[in-house]
C-alpha cells in the first residue's frame, strides 16, 4: 500500500474503530479458542517442522469489563506453550479444565494436553485418541461442560463418535450412513449435537439416543454446489435453534435447527473469489448481538452482518461492516494479500472479534457503533 494511502487509513480508522489492536506471532494460526474470557490458545500449522501450542493472555484492556485506566501491559502475553510435530487443524478446550483437543491431517490421531499441570507455566502432552480419518479431510471435533470430560469427534458421516478422554473409551456413535466429509461438529447443549457435512448435508443428534433426529441439506436446493460450513445460534435453547450455512461461493442459509431442509432467510456475499474449504471457511454467531454473524475464509477481511432483516430471497445483502486491516497492513511472502485464517468473537464484548491471518497477523478489533446499515469498511 502506498504511504499516501495508508495514511488515509490510519484518519479513517480512528472513527471505525474503538480499539484496534495488531499482534505478530512467530507463525500463523488456524486456531482461536478462548480460555476463559481472558487468554486464548493458538497454533501453528507448517507442516514442515515442530509447531508452537501457546495460551497468551491478552492485554487487561481488552478483558476488563470497565476501564481499567492506564494499561502497563499492551502486549500480549505467553502463559504456557508446549511443542508438536505435526501442523494443528483444530484445538478445543474442555470446558471447565485444563485440557486441550488437538487435531491435524489425515492420518494424525486426537492428541490430549494439559496446561500448566502442577502450576509449570507448559502445555505438556498426556494421550492420544485414534481416529477414524477419511482420506479427503481431517478429524473434526466438538466440546461440551461433562463429568468425566468427553470429545466429540470425526471426519466423515459414518465416523462420528463421542469418547471419553481419560478411559478412551467410545461410548456413543451416531451411526450416519454414507462417507460424506464433514466440515462442522457442535454441540448445542450437553447431550444434542449437530453434523454438518461438506456437500450441505446436515443432522441433529441426541447422544442418550441411536440415530439423528432430524436430517436435511442445504445443498440440495440449487443454493451452491461448493462446499459448506455452519453454525449454530443456541441462544433460545436447543430446540430453538439457529443454524447459519455458509457455503464457498458466498451464499448464506438461516435455517431453524428442527426443519434443516428449508431456509428462513438467505443472503448472498459479496467475496473476491471462492474461498478454499478445505482451509480457512469460517462462520459464527456474535455472543452478544442478537442475529449478527461474521463470515471469513475470502481472503484477507471479516465481513459482519446484520441478519434481522433478511428474508427468503437469495440476494446481495450489504455487509454491517468488513474489517479490512489484514489485508491493509500485511502482505504474504509472495506480495499477494494476505488470508484470514480463523476468527472467534469475545465471549461478553458485544463488537469485539479476534481475527487471525496467514501472515502471523493476529488483531483484535472493537468496531464504533455506526448508522445501521452503514456497509463501512476498513
Amino acid at each position: 500500500m502506498e504511504s499516501e494511502e495508508y495514511e488515509e487509513w490510519l484518519v479513517e480508522s480512528i472513527r471505525l474503530y474503538k480499539d484496534l489492536h495488531d499482534f505478530e506471532l512467530q507463525d500463523p494460526t488456524r486456531v482461536v479458542e478462548w480460555i476463559g474470557d481472558k487468554s486464548i490458545c493458538v497454533a501453528g500449522y507448517d507442516g514442515t517442522k515442530r509447531n508452537e501450542i501457546l495460551q497468551l493472555l491478552i492485554p487487561q484492556k481488552l478483558h476488563a469489563k470497565e476501564n481499567p485506566g492506564l494499561c502497563p501491559e499492551r502486549d500480549l502475553k505467553v502463559e504456557h506453550g508446549g511443542f508438536i510435530d505435526e501442523p494443528v487443524y483444530s484445538l478445543k478446550h474442555i470446558p471447565q479444565s485444563s485440557l486441550i483437543v488437538t487435531s491435524g491431517p489425515t492420518g494424525c490421531p486426537l492428541r490430549v494436553w494439559q496446561i500448566g499441570p502442577e502450576d509449570r507455566d507448559v502445555i505438556v502432552p498426556l494421550s492420544t485418541l485414534p481416529t477414524d480419518a477419511g482420506n479427503e479431510t481431517w478429524t473434526r471435533t466438538a466440546t461440551t461442560p461433562s463429568a468425566p470430560p468427553q470429545i466429540l469427534h470425526g471426519s466423515q458421516a459414518n465416523s462420528i463418535h463421542l469418547t471419553e478422554i481419560q478411559s478412551t473409551k467410545r461410548i456413543y456413535t451416531l451411526g450416519l450412513s454414507g462417507s460424506d466429509a464433514l466440515s462442522t461438529l457442535g454441540f448445542l447443549d450437553p447431550y444434542t449435537v449437530f453434523v454438518c457435512c461438506r456437500n450441505g448435508r446436515q443432522c441433529m443428534a441426541d447422544v442418550r439416543m441411536p440415530g439423528a433426529a432430524c436430517e436435511g441439506s442445504v445443498g440440495k436446493h440449487g443454493l451452491s454446489s461448493a462446499a459448506w460450513c455452519a453454525a449454530v445460534n443456541p441462544s433460545k435453547g436447543a430446540a430453538c435453534s439457529t443454524v447459519a450455512s455458509l457455503s464457498a461461493e458466498g451464499h448464506v442459509c438461516l435455517t431453524d435447527a428442527r426443519n434443516l431442509s428449508a431456509p428462513l432467510k438467505c443472503a448472498k456475499c459479496r467475496v473476491p473469489k471462492p474461498a478454499a474449504p478445505e482451509h480457512f471457511l469460517n462462520v459464527c454467531w456474535a455472543p452478544a448481538l442478537s442475529d449478527c454473524i461474521s463470515l471469513s475464509g475470502f481472503g484477507g477481511t471479516v465481513q459482519i452482518f446484520d441478519t434481522k432483516q433478511w428474508d427468503c430471497a437469495m440476494k446481495e445483502r450489504e455487509a454491517l461492516f468488513i474489517h479490512r486491516g489484514h489485508s491493509v497492513m500485511g502482505a504474504s511472502e509472495a506480495g499477494s494479500e494476505p488470508i484470514v485464517t480463523a476468527h472467534s468473537w469475545h465471549p461478553w464484548k458485544e463488537r469485539t472479534v479476534l481475527s487471525a491471518a496467514s501472515d502471523g497477523s493476529l488483531h483484535v478489533w472493537n468496531w464504533s457503533d455506526l448508522p445501521e446499515h452503514d456497509g463501512t469498511q476498513l
